[in-house]
C-alpha cells in the first residue's frame, strides 16, 4: 500500500511540473499551426512570401481500391518521411501544415536560400517517393507548385486556453493551391513573380487542355491566367 501511494504521489508531482523543451523542439513548434508560447505575432503581411504546395497524384483512387490498413500505412509513412525531409532541407522555413496527402510549406521571405530549400525539398522527396515510397503502389506520384506572392500571417487563441493557432491566408496561398492541381507526376509549377524576381529556369506548358483549365480557375489575377510555367528547362 505504501509503495502504491508513493507511486501515485510521484505521478501527481510529475504532472504538475512545467514542460521543458530544448531549443530545437521550441524552434520546430514555432513552425507548426498550434503554438504553446506567448511571444508571437497578432498579424503580419509578407509581400514576397514563398509558398510550396505538394500533393499526391491519384490518392483518391488509391483510397477507393485499397483496404484501411494499406491506406493508414501509406499516409503515415508519407507524412513521417516528408516531415524528416522538411526538417533536414527546410529548416529555415517559417511554417508548415500537413493536408492529409499533401503539405503547405511557407517562407516569410522568398530569398534565394528559401527558393533553394523549397526546390530541394520537392526534388528530394519526389525522388524518394518514386524510388521507395510509391514503388509498390499503383499510379501514385507527387506534383506541386511554388509561388512567390503576398500572404497574411495571423494567430488566434481559444477562450480559457493557452494554445494559439496560427495560419496564413492571402492570394499567394490561393494561387499555390490552384496551380498544384495542374501539375502531373513529378512536375512543379511556378508563377510569373517567382520567375522574374529569382530567375529560376522554367518552360511554358504547351498543352491546350491545361491552359483551358487554368483560365477557368476563379480568383486569379489576369497575369496568372496567361500561361502555365513549369520549373526547369524544357527537355530536348
Amino acid at each position: 500500500m505504501a509503495k502504491d501511494l508513493i507511486h501515485e504521489l510521484d505521478a501527481v508531482e510529475k504532472k504538475s511540473l512545467p514542460l521543458v523543451l530544448d531549443i530545437g523542439a521550441l524552434q520546430g513548434l514555432k513552425k507548426m499551426p498550434v503554438d504553446v508560447f506567448d511571444n508571437v505575432y497578432l498579424g503580419e503581411v509578407h509581400n514576397d512570401a514563398l509558398i510550396l504546395c505538394i500533393d499526391v497524384r491519384n490518392f483518391s483512387e488509391y483510397l477507393c481500391s485499397h483496404d484501411e490498413d494499406s491506406v493508414f500505412k501509406l499516409i503515415k509513412e508519407f507524412t513521417a518521411n516528408l516531415l524528416s525531409c522538411i526538417n533536414q532541407f527546410g529548416y529555415n522555413c517559417s511554417y508548415y501544415k500537413f493536408l492529409g496527402d499533401g503539405v503547405l510549406i511557407i517562407w516569410d521571405e522568398g530569398n534565394d536560400d528559401a527558393v533553394q530549400a523549397a526546390l530541394t525539398i520537392f526534388s528530394t522527396y519526389t525522388d524518394f517517393s518514386n524510388e521507395e515510397l510509391f514503388k509498390p503502389t499503383d499510379n501514385l506520384s507527387l506534383g506541386g507548385s511554388l509561388v512567390m506572392e503576398k500572404a497574411f500571417k495571423y494567430e488566434i487563441s481559444a477562450e480559457l486556453s493557452e494554445l494559439k493557432y496560427r495560419d496564413y491566408v492571402g492570394y499567394g496561398i490561393n494561387l499555390a493551391c490552384r496551380l498544384q492541381k495542374l501539375a502531373a507526376a513529378n512536375e512543379l509549377i511556378v508563377n510569373e513573380v517567382l520567375v522574374k524576381k529569382r530567375g529560376i529556369p522554367y518552360h511554358v506548358g504547351e498543352n491546350p487542355r491545361i491552359q483551358k483549365t487554368l483560365s477557368l480557375f476563379k480568383g486569379l489575377k489576369e497575369e496568372d491566367r496567361q500561361r502555365v510555367l513549369f520549373y526547369g528547362s524544357k527537355e530536348a
